[in-house]
């Protein structure tokens, strides 16, 4: 039996619009009727006629980013990166900030899918994107950069290598001789921070040391936030001899509250950031970053988009290698 958009509307007790705008994701549709509508979908293998279809495969040569944040110059040089390569390709780009907001992530989506785009890079707010299925099952190209969760099936991935980030930012400071050593997150819930934080514990598994998460403090990815965290971590655990912060604009808040509390970097406190922003090298004193490389990480997103659409079977995972950029902040001379 062939069932219509009406018999599944009729079990769902909702609208056929409704039904409509599950199927083509126009409209933001609550959780739950979202979820019942798929799943009365799926038991019956419905698959919706051919010509949105066909719409769909007359491309646009305009696609979509959706990213999580803005305001950090990795992001930032990431989406240079993307939009750079856009245009080599003859590509316009439809950028979204979501601000870490969920709920504005999924009506992005959903608006630039309606909107017939020929396939999204997104790095994600959260870990939760199960919902991304609905449409990477239709092979829409979606391509996941920086920030992933394998629960999204058929999406390739371009990402830093973050274990190894966590792992080498970590293992420099214990060859300075740093036992304690204390980090400061953006986001939790998300695939770098849980990463680097695996890479963190590896390097710690390496020199016997036992892994404390009360070392751990998140600071919002902004620099009242860096300087809110270091306060905490040195108040709480004023055993601590170095800090790795993931991210620009906590670090600059951390060695503003390092120097408040009339600390001095390296001596009482080593530090090394994440991404390096252009007045790493004239800070006092000069800050060491571990760095991955946003341009080519935004420039090969948009590769594996061009690739995804034209091979929808492309889900390989592209991971690029962290550097470390040692000046005197974490006790290199």
């Amino acid at each position: 039996m062939k069932v219509t958009m009406k018999q599944i509307a009729k079990e769902a007790n909702v609208s056929v619009a409704t039904v409509s705008h599950v199927i083509n994701g126009t409209k933001h549709i609550t959780e739950d009727k979202y979820n019942k509508i798929m799943q009365i979908i799926h038991k019956y293998n419905y698959k919706p006629n051919s010509t949105a279809k066909n719409l769909r495969q007359q491309k646009t040569k305009t696609a979509g980013m959706v990213v999580s944040s803005f305001p950090d110059s990795f992001i930032t040089e990431m989406v240079y990166g993307v939009e750079e390569r856009a245009r080599e390709m003859g590509y316009n780009l439809l950028l979204v900030n979501t601000n870490e907001d969920k709920n504005y992530e999924e009506e992005t989506i959903n608006l630039l899918h309606s909107k017939m785009v020929d396939g999204i890079i997104l790095s994600p707010t959260s870990n939760d994107i199960e919902y991304l299925n609905a449409f990477t099952d239709e092979d829409f190209p979606i391509v996941l950069v920086n920030r992933y969760n394998n629960i999204v099936q058929h999406a390739p991935k371009v990402t830093g290598d973050n274990v190894q980030t966590g792992y080498d930012a970590t293992m420099h400071l214990l060859q300075h001789g740093h036992k304690k050593i204390g980090m400061i997150y953006g986001v939790s819930n998300v695939s770098t921070t849980d990463e680097r934080i695996e890479g963190y514990k590896k390097a710690l598994q390496q020199y016997n040391l036992p892994f404390n998460d009360s070392y751990f403090e998140l600071g919002h990815a902004t620099v009242s936030g860096g300087a809110a965290a270091a306060k905490s971590l040195l108040s709480r655990h004023s055993d601590i001899t170095a800090l790795f912060i993931q991210n620009d604009l906590m670090t600059i808040g951390a060695i503003s509250q390092i120097k408040d509390l009339l600390l001095k970097i390296p001596d009482d406190i080593a530090l090394i950031g994440f991404g390096d922003f252009a007045s790493s090298s004239i800070i006092d004193p000069p800050v060491t970053n571990i760095v991955l490389p946003p341009d080519t990480i935004g420039k090969t997103a948009f590769d594996v988009l061009l690739n995804k659409i034209n091979n929808p079977d492309y889900t390989k995972h592209i991971e690029l290698p962290p550097s470390l950029i040692t000046r005197q902040s974490c006790g290199c001379k």
